[in-house]
């Protein structure tokens, strides 16, 4: 959240967290505005009343990212972690993102790409089809058709998902070193994360640090 925030222009105003999840952004978020600037949306209801608690004062609802149910002009950031990939579709929040920031404010998100797979697999990562993409171009021209200037992708796959499965495979191990798992249960656990670490290293493509600007 803090690497996202040091994209965004300028700090003021009010600030929409899209995809708030169980709240840990938007506390985030919290450290950098005024509780009453900071309004955080998800899908889920069960989500909602948890980031209502993880994150007190800020006003959290149960909105669906690809249809925001704010009048035009409201924000003057948006911030999305991690998330964009799961919406139906990015294009329609894109648009969406758009339509409620004020002119001259900001969008900023982290994002993955996914290669492309059947559908069996999209709906188990909870991926919709129409958010694959083939490229960086390619995905920076859906920010472009839909009117955001001056966008900015950094590619920081190795950093993030490269960290991300080296980590994993490596935590068992650290785990045993510490006492805090027996040796069975860190062999098969180890055993687990190297197979979830190289089905997510074999689905995702790239992963991103995104921003734009609403004209």
């Amino acid at each position: 959240v803090d690497t996202l925030l040091a994209r965004l222009p300028d700090k003021g105003g009010r600030i929409l967290d899209v995809a708030c999840g169980l709240g840990a952004s938007t506390r985030r978020l919290l450290a950098s505005y005024p509780p009453e600037a900071v309004t955080a949306i998800n899908i889920s209801a069960a989500q909602v009343a948890t980031a209502r608690q993880n994150a007190p004062g800020a006003t959290v609802l149960q909105m669906d990212a690809a249809k925001l149910a704010f009048p035009d002009a409201s924000f003057d950031a948006v911030i999305c972690v991690e998330a964009a990939f799961h919406f139906d579709t990015r294009a329609a929040f894109l648009a969406e993102a758009l339509r409620v920031l004020k002119p001259g404010g900001a969008l900023v998100l982290s994002d993955i790409l996914f290669r492309g797979f059947t559908a069996p697999v999209a709906d188990r990562l909870g991926v919709p089809k129409a958010n694959l993409v083939p490229d960086i171009a390619s995905y920076r021209a859906l920010f472009e058709a839909v009117g955001f200037q001056d966008v900015r992708v950094e590619d920081r796959t190795d950093d993030c998902l490269g960290g991300f499965r080296r980590s994993l495979v490596a935590w068992p191990a650290s785990e045993r070193g510490k006492g805090a798992m027996s040796l069975k249960s860190s062999l098969g656990t180890a055993l687990v994360c190297r197979l979830i670490a190289g089905y997510f290293g074999a689905v995702s493509k790239a992963y991103l640090l995104v921003s734009a600007r609403k004209p």
